[in-house]
């Protein structure tokens, strides 16, 4: 993201504004002697481009319902980033001058003393505040953000739109992830391609940007949306959309009444895109009209000026544009922080003084570091010095923190202990996926990872996941095979889900696991909190779901259908979700002496309330086996959310990994005798 920032390759303009920011908004002239200010013209829109982009990314995080598609403004970084430091590379190449060497002493000028000047202060504040189980994750992100490897690490760690993400100051980062990762190469085959095919150039990255986006569509499709966000094989479609702007030649560009025309829909369509997003279907990225619509913009102002354009090139926007990296890097850590102490979301007013806070530091961190470090008077062997010796303090602050298990002596013993639970419900590893029917399938004790030698297969959603390491650890002990069949963030149920594609991936899902024949049981598992209108049929309408009508039909529906395939069916009943993340909120209130003001349970008569219906009715089926964790989370007249000082769930509404054990007895007895031991006591009767 830090290039798409304020280019390091493009001159900024030399600031000329009253008093100590004299001369910000000048557009004519570059700031003479910066280690950058050379190869390209400076566009003042481009960096108005940024200011929509940065803006739209501060919004969405302080007021996500009022600007839902913000977070897309990335995706414009990600297009200006391409279109700038390809326009670069490019020149350099074709003019014979170009130097992987001096490449990339400006992105450690432009990056880097920003960077770690903000992860030092998040570091230390982090330290006091963060609670063990936060404050480990923080030192293992900070480590994965030193290596540019954010992304990747967030990947595996957490959804970047789930609760649990709102709580890691360093989400943010994995944006630099993506574009350093992309630097790494593409000069390189820029400079390749310059000097011995520079016809083919062209057609290369418009190959690669195609595949990229081939590559985004088909894991969009079958259910891979966290690794579709976060990594570059199916980002680099956005950078190279604006390579391949970069690349066009110059006689190309549109004038007149076509570029008016371009300028127009540009901004037409990253206004659609951030204020009414569309959904991601499974052959268009919801990115696409945001990343469009950035290249439409600089595509039309290439040789003109004209609505959005000339809007785009207004002082106080391009400021903003200005300072957007720093403004990018500064803004999360300082939400995340203050709300992980407040332990509740902004009012308005604390809103107004967060954005002024992250403003004022933008506007130093612009000023007092990004500036001078990006100075040719200052010698780069000093940068690299600065840079080597402030990624080694960090490295070794992140050891330290791991080391010591996130400090865990601060806090009482009934907040630590609470806090151990935070973001531990089960996620499959990603050596254990396999490509399986609508969406993936994870291995329970299966050694051959071949779904046809599945026994047992547990499918639904990642409440059924949540579950799979104490079936996994019971098949195991009885020598049986199993497979785990999660589409997460969709229903198993093919009558009635979440969405239309909800039903395309069970439908498929269903038919694949039909077709196991060794299989002798099916485990349903799925949340069951679903309210009225929330469920739609394979047409779109909207169901009735007042009293989980329409949940039970589309279950019998599905279960009916497993039967007919000669499947054994065991569904696990709901459980008492508390609907506020549990773990954390609990013990940060502890740990900061805030008013313990939430129940840490339900009460029962609530719990049979809302599913007493849906319990009864499955109860009543002799055909499948229904078990009911209800009954160990509720032992009296009390749903527990916390157990002997533990926190049951991970988060809102995912039980803790470590608190399964609780349940073991209930589904031992539910998958009855193992297989052998089922074939034995059949033989013995004849």
């Amino acid at each position: 993201m830090q290039s798409a920032h304020r280019s390091a390759e493009a001159a900024p303009p030399r600031p000329r504004w009253i008093g100590f920011w004299a001369n910000a908004f000048s557009r004519r002239t570059r700031s003479p002697g910066t280690a950058d200010s050379h190869v390209i013209s400076y566009r003042a829109d481009v960096d108005g481009l940024r200011a929509i982009a940065v803006l739209s990314v501060v919004f969405f995080h302080l007021l996500r319902q009022g600007l839902p598609g913000g977070y897309l403004g990335v995706d414009i970084f990600f297009v200006v980033s391409g279109y700038l430091i390809t326009a670069i590379i490019w020149r350099e190449v074709q003019e014979e001058r170009f130097s992987i060497t001096r490449f990339y002493d400006r992105r450690i000028r432009r990056v880097m003393p920003a960077l770690l000047f903000v992860l030092i202060v998040t570091t230390a504040f982090s330290a006091a505040l963060l609670l063990p189980s936060d404050l480990m994750g923080y030192g293992r992100s900070l480590l994965a953000t030193l290596a540019f490897s954010a992304n990747i690490y967030f990947w595996r760690d957490t959804n970047y739109f789930s609760t649990a993400a709102e709580q890691k100051p360093l989400l943010h980062i994995w944006s630099l992830g993506v574009e350093e990762q992309f630097y790494i190469l593409f000069p390189l085959m820029l400079l390749v391609l310059g000097r011995r095919w520079p016809r083919a150039a062209g057609y290369v990255v418009a190959l690669i940007t195609a595949a990229s986006f081939t590559a985004n569509a088909l894991a969009l499709r079958v259910g891979a949306s966290v690794p579709t966000f976060f990594l570059l094989p199916t980002r680099a479609w956005e950078l190279g959309l604006g390579a391949l702007l970069a690349m066009s030649p110059a006689g190309t560009a549109p004038r007149g009444l076509s570029a008016a025309a371009l300028s127009l829909a540009g901004g037409a369509l990253i206004a659609a895109a951030v204020l009414r997003p569309m959904e991601a279907c499974w052959f268009i990225p919801a990115a696409l009209p945001a990343a469009l619509g950035a290249a439409l913009i600089i595509l039309a102002g290439q040789r003109e000026r004209h609505l959005a354009n000339k809007l785009l090139q207004a002082p106080p926007v391009v400021f903003i544009g200005l300072i957007s990296y720093s403004l990018y890097l500064w803004h999360w850590p300082i939400i995340v922080l203050a709300q992980y102490y407040l332990v509740r979301p902004f009012t308005p007013a604390e809103m107004g003084a967060a954005l002024i806070l992250m403003t004022a530091c933008a506007m130093a961190s612009w000023a007092f570091i990004e500036r001078p470090f990006r100075s040719a008077a200052l010698p780069i062997v000093k940068v690299r010095l600065a840079t080597a010796a402030g990624v080694g303090c960090l490295a070794l602050a992140a050891a330290l923190l791991l080391s010591e298990q996130g400090l865990p002596g601060r806090l009482s013993a009934a907040a630590a202990s609470l806090n151990l639970a935070v973001d531990t419900n089960y996620r499959c590893a990603l050596s254990d996926y396999l490509a399986f029917g609508g969406s993936r399938a994870c291995v329970m004790n299966l050694p051959s990872r071949n779904p046809e030698d599945a026994e047992v297969v547990l499918l639904g959603n990642s409440h059924a996941q949540m579950y799979a390491p104490l079936w996994a650890a019971i098949l195991k002990e009885r020598a049986e095979r199993g497979l785990l069949v999660p589409a997460n963030g969709c229903l198993p149920t093919v009558r009635a889900n979440i969405n239309r594609a909800c039903i395309i991936t069970a439908s498929e899902n269903l038919r694949a696991v039909s077709a196991l024949q060794h299989s002798r049981a099916v485990i349903l598992g799925l949340n069951w909190t679903h309210g009225p209108g929330e469920l739609v049929d394979s047409s779109g309408r909207v169901l009735d779901n007042g009293k989980g009508r329409a949940l039970a039909d589309a279950l019998d529906d599905l279960i009916d259908r497993l039967l007919g395939h000669g499947k054994r069916v065991i569904v696990i009943g709901p459980i008492a979700e508390p609907g506020f993340d549990v773990a954390s909120t609990l013990s940060r209130e502890l740990a900061f002496g805030h008013p313990v003001d939430r129940d840490p349970f339900l009460p029962a008569a609530d719990f049979r309330r809302r599913f007493g219906a849906l319990i009864a009715h499955f109860e009543a089926r002799r055909d499948i086996t229904f078990v009911r964790p209800d009954t160990v989370q509720c032992p009296a007249e009390r749903c527990f959310y916390v157990i002997d000082g533990h926190s049951l769930f991970s988060d809102r509404d995912h039980l803790a990994a470590a608190e399964l054990p609780r349940f073991r007895s209930l589904f031992e007895a539910a998958l009855g005798p193992a297989s052998g031991d089922a074939t034995q006591a059949a033989t013995a009767s004849r």
